[in-house]
């Protein structure tokens, strides 16, 4: 009875529900103005704007609780940027998440939810109401008065008028400017939004865009057997949990007694979301010039141009991003995964199906192999008998959680490792002269300092989420063959790489040459040359990965692991 006399309350009440509606409106605007790298005056900003607009906006017409049934999506976005907040602790909505969105299949979108139920009840306590109260409103047709409304709209137009002339004393601290459509909520999700619809228009029509591209490729050098080769991409893996990398567990018992590894000591991701850094790996597409993307085919075309049969394998669903595009690409194409599939298939899955083409196909071979690793949520992606650091059985994500979500991610790695040495095996028994290309398509934060991140695909990257594991392997065939390669690859090793070499390395591993090829880049080419480390952020714009937002806690890592930047 308490509660429904205070709802009537707001309900009667024109002024109440007015006052209202602009807090619920501007929950994310205040917890903003806490967040982000903003002088005073941007953060004043932040609030003086938006409540500008609103007054300007609830005042359009009498009919306020009208107003806020047509502004639903508005609520969509606040309800969003409020778990954004939940899961990255920083920054609005960004053109990736967006993109996220549509490209996330059910299974995953649901174990990610389950992990951030706190923030969702939250949104449903806050904007439930906002929007039934609203509805009653309309209902009872509770109009404010004419008077009232004038006043409160010419005041929102005084306040926009202050907010411009205020922005030119405003900075971001990050970026050293100041823009509305970048820096105020929710103008810079708008603008997020809208790029994010265009960049999936533009990508739609990536069939036709490249449809006559060739790289006209050639090969140069040919071994005395047969030649297979083989990418393999992991998924949300980071360095800093693989023994290799001098993890304190031993997660990689396998990989770290193979002497035909070359292991490499400092690679980052180009990028922190799949959809991005996965085509960057299979493409000439890089942080530096992303946009060739749209035009060019990917590394599984240059091989198909030199007589190679090429297969794509995948344990990740199809999701109309570029990584399928360039999966079409290939002679033989599969998925073990389907966007709206409940179905939790191991990586193993793929191993049969990779035995079935290398036996079956006796020509020159190249396969990709897309893995789904460690994505979260953790337990589900490896067997019980891999189950070695326990407990891990994760039921909330929070800091007394940590060492429950550590345990069961080192058993992704160690269950990685062991998918890995056993397409190693296999690779081996066939005699040909062979070699394996991996690297993650990024990292992961699993709550390791006290902003207690956790996963990945921020709008800002993190150490954990740009360090990555990255190896090349040679069978002892392609060793006799191309012994040089080998050693290149070695004093390579402790240079610092990215992403956008994998495309160059391999083609060079196999000898696969062509004008879109760059020696530069590859690591098995003594010409390879150290470079300034890019990131591709939000708005595909190349900036160096040490200032692309990264934190204090970051950087001490990055001095810790001495990374080169």
């Amino acid at each position: 009875m308490e509660l429904k006399k205070h709802l009537d309350g707001f309900i009667t009440s024109p002024k109440k529900l007015f006052i209202l509606l602009i807090i619920v409106n501007i929950i994310p605007n205040v917890g903003l103005v806490f967040t982000e790298p903003l002088t005073s005056m941007g953060k004043l900003l932040l609030i003086l704007f938006p409540l500008g607009v609103y007054c300007i906006v609830f005042t359009i017409s009498k009919n306020i609780g009208l107003i806020q049934l047509l502004l639903f999506p508005l609520l969509v976005l606040h309800a969003f940027q409020i778990v954004v907040f939940y899961l990255f602790g920083e920054d609005v909505i960004a053109v990736d998440m967006f993109l996220n969105v549509v490209t996330t299949n059910m299974t995953e979108a649901g174990e990610v939810l389950n992990s951030i139920i706190a923030s969702v009840v939250f949104v449903i306590v806050i904007y439930i109401p906002t929007i039934i109260i609203a509805f009653l409103a309309t209902k009872r047709k509770v109009f404010m008065d004419g008077a009232i409304r004038k006043k409160i709209f010419f005041s929102g137009i005084a306040i926009l008028i202050f907010s411009y002339a205020l922005s030119y004393t405003a900075k971001n601290k990050d970026t050293n400017t100041f823009t509305l459509h970048q820096d105020v909520y929710p103008v810079n999700v708008l603008y997020n939004l809208d790029f994010a619809i265009h960049k999936w228009k533009r990508s739609s029509q990536y069939q036709e865009t490249s449809r006559d591209f060739t790289f006209n490729a050639y090969k140069e050098k040919n071994a005395d057997e047969r030649e297979i080769y083989v990418l393999i991409i992991g998924e949300t893996s980071r360095a800093e949990n693989w023994g290799l990398y001098g993890y304190e567990r031993n997660t990689t018992p396998h990989l770290s007694q193979d002497s035909n590894i070359v292991f490499f000591k400092d690679a980052i991701t180009q990028s922190n979301t799949t959809h991005k850094s996965v085509p960057i790996i299979m493409s000439t597409a890089s942080a530096e010039d992303y946009n060739i993307i749209y035009h060019q085919k990917s590394i599984i075309e240059a091989f198909k141009e030199v007589g190679f049969t090429t297969v794509f394998i995948s344990n990740q669903s199809a999701n109309h991003t570029f990584t399928d595009y360039f999966a079409q690409e290939a002679d033989y194409l599969e998925y073990y995964r389907h966007f709206n599939d409940k179905t939790n298939n191991l990586d193993e899955i793929l191993l049969p199906k990779l035995k079935h083409y290398i036996d079956s196909i006796s020509g020159n071979l190249f396969v990709v192999l897309h893995t789904y690793g460690s994505h979260f949520n953790y337990k589900e992606r490896y067997p019980e008998d891999f189950a070695v650091f326990t407990p891990d059985n994760i039921k909330e994500i929070k800091r007394s959680e940590k060492d429950v979500l550590v345990n069961a991610y080192d058993n992704t790695i160690l269950y990685t490792d062991h998918f890995l040495h056993t397409v190693l095996q296999l690779l081996t028994e066939t005699g040909a002269c062979s070699s394996l290309f991996y690297a993650s398509d990024h990292g992961e934060d699993i709550l390791d300092d006290n902003r207690e991140r956790f996963l990945h695909a921020s709008p800002n990257p993190t150490f954990y989420q740009l360090k990555i594991p990255m190896f090349i392997w040679f069978s002892d065939q392609y060793k006799e063959n191309y012994p040089v390669d080998v050693i290149n690859a070695i004093n390579n090793s402790t240079k610092p790489v990215a992403t956008n070499a994998a495309f160059h390395t391999i083609l060079d591993m196999a000898h696969i040459y062509s004008n879109y090829f760059d020696t530069d880049l590859s690591l098995v080419s003594k010409n390879f040359k150290i470079k300034k480390r890019m990131y591709l952020n939000d708005h595909d714009e190349p900036i160096f990965f040490y200032n692309a937002g990264l934190k204090k806690e970051d950087k001490i890592m990055i001095e810790k692991r001495k990374m080169y930047y």
